[in-house]
């Protein structure tokens, strides 16, 4: 007599109840990637505006921090060209030094320990063909580390 079983309430959730919390989990994920990503671009973003005033079509992006958040400061400017910046080399020098000075404009290079800017050229059918040009705190001269 004591060997009864009480009946088990079923786990079944309801269509409205499971579709209303997809969306609510969305919506949250969404907010969540949206402020991530205001907080880690609106430093820069004056900065990439002025670069894609001054080179059209050339899709900035401009990041900056610290890799892990350790080690030195970095900005890191990627940014297309309509030429292989391997082998135009004086044309690669002059975008830098022009991004160069406009970062000066918009930032306080002296928190900042290494600049880096990549070219790069989407060939279709092709590897994209890059350059990355340096500019660090303890050389300053950036014709003497382009690469």
């Amino acid at each position: 007599m004591g060997d009864e079983i009480a009946p088990q309430r079923s786990r079944e959730l309801s269509g409205r109840y499971l579709v209303v919390g997809v969306l609510l989990l969305g919506t949250a994920a969404t907010a969540l990637l949206f402020v991530y990503w205001d907080r880690q671009t609106r430093p820069f973003r004056p900065l990439r505006e002025a670069i894609g005033r001054e080179f059209r079509h050339s899709r900035p992006n401009v990041e900056g921090g610290r890799p892990k958040g350790r080690g030195p400061w970095i900005l890191r400017v990627a940014m297309t060209v309509d030429f292989p910046p391997a082998e135009d080399s004086a044309r690669a020098n002059q975008i830098f030094q022009r991004v160069l000075e406009l970062a000066r404009g918009y930032h306080d290079l002296k928190d900042i320990d290494r600049v880096e800017v990549n070219l790069i050229q989407f060939v279709p059918q092709e590897l994209a063909k890059t350059r990355t040009l340096v500019w660090t705190k303890a050389d300053p001269d950036p014709a003497a580390n382009p690469d």
